[in-house]
């Protein structure tokens, strides 16, 4: 008997084949025997038998054993939004020193670390599907720039040691998220502008009494997404208090929402429409308005040029990563800051349209308040 535990398809691969044990045996000049403990798993083969058997069924050792799945996670359990409420699938991460977990949609593809078995207020016993040494190596970002999908791809091609999980979120809850210790990073970008000064006073309003890291990303401008030939004339903020305009809401807390309530709130006595269709993030608000379920929308300059819809600039901003010093220090973590901070990163966003990168990777410290 050993400590090591494989699950195995032995016996799979042997009834596909259609093979006794003891023909099986004889192939490999063992005895039959030996074949029933490898394939109960009382016992594990050596490597030369491995690869044997692997040769005698025309497959890949992997395809006969792997390690077997790691016990349960017990992790804290992030809150659900409308779309993953009643998810059982998770993506899992190490934050602090401590295993987080957050449901992913449920109609969604990506890919899942893990099952959850149980929930007790707000911790479950999830099941991986992965082993823990992989999992480790996730850095859970939170925020709502498209650019971070680009980020997770070039951070898993680069490092071997780390991968990230982008989770689609706007201001306020990705700060959330990043005060009770729910994620690593949290992106921050802010209507009125200001520069990393801004960004820094925001994060230590949120997170007092830590030092922190401004990373920036990309800057951008941020504006009305309307149809293609702007049929419907619009021309300003003013327009988002038209009732006969159908107008795209994002959650409360959002800077594309923020943006909106300044805008209506200068013309005096308005205020935003409540009954147009909501949309998660600036992709979602170009989708809506290219097939026709909205008028117009807010969101970045990148998002209107992807669905060839044309875009009235109202600001510009820039969007910043807000990261904890001490999480900062973490292997992962500081995978991540190196990707941004990378030539090839800043090439790649220069040919992006609607992006800069100049500043990309730029690191401003906020010291505790």
């Amino acid at each position: 008997m050993t400590d090591v535990q494989l699950d195995n398809r032995v016996r799979h691969y042997r009834k596909a084949n259609r093979m006794s044990q003891q023909k099986l045996a004889e192939a490999l000049g063992v005895s039959r025997q030996a074949i029933h403990a490898i394939e109960t798993g009382s016992q594990v083969p050596s490597t030369s038998l491995g690869l044997r058997m692997a040769r005698v069924f025309g497959c890949a050792v992997e395809d006969l054993f792997s390690l077997a799945a790691d016990p349960a996670i017990r992790a804290r359990l992030a809150p659900a939004g409308p779309d993953n409420q009643a998810s059982s699938r998770v993506v899992l991460g190490q934050v602090g020193g401590r295993w987080v977990a957050h449901r992913l949609p449920s109609l969604g593809i990506t890919a899942a670390d893990g099952i959850i078995a149980s929930v007790d207020g707000d911790e479950a016993d999830v099941t991986p599907l992965a082993d823990s040494a992989y999992l480790e190596r996730n850095v859970l970002v939170a925020g709502c720039a498209p650019l971070l999908g680009a980020v997770a791809q070039r951070v898993g091609a680069r490092f071997s040691d780390a991968r990230v999980t982008w989770l689609r979120t706007g201001n306020r809850n990705s700060m959330g998220l990043l005060a009770g210790g729910l994620v690593h990073m949290a992106g921050l970008h802010l209507s009125g502008g200001g520069g990393a000064e801004a960004t820094a006073a925001v994060a230590r309003r949120v997170l007092p009494g830590r030092r922190l890291l401004v990373v920036n990303l990309t800057r951008w401008r941020q504006g009305l997404v309307v149809a293609a030939g702007n049929p419907r004339g619009i021309s300003g903020g003013a327009d988002l208090a038209n009732p006969d305009l159908r107008v795209v809401r994002r959650e409360e807390g959002s800077g594309a929402q923020a943006l909106a309530t300044r805008l209506v709130e200068a013309e005096g006595d308005c205020a935003l429409p409540d009954s147009g269709p909501m949309a998660r993030g600036h992709i979602e608000v170009a989708n809506l308005v290219r097939c026709g379920a909205a008028d117009v929308g807010i969101a970045i300059e990148g998002a209107a040029l992807a669905e060839g819809l044309d875009f009235v600039p109202l600001t510009e901003e820039r969007f910043d990563l807000v990261v904890p010093a001490d999480a900062a220090a973490d292997r992962p973590v500081s995978r991540v800051i190196d990707a941004l901070d990378d030539a090839a990163f800043r090439t790649e966003v220069s040919h992006l349209p609607g992006y800069d990168g100049s500043m990309s990777g730029q690191v401003t410290t906020v010291d505790a308040a």
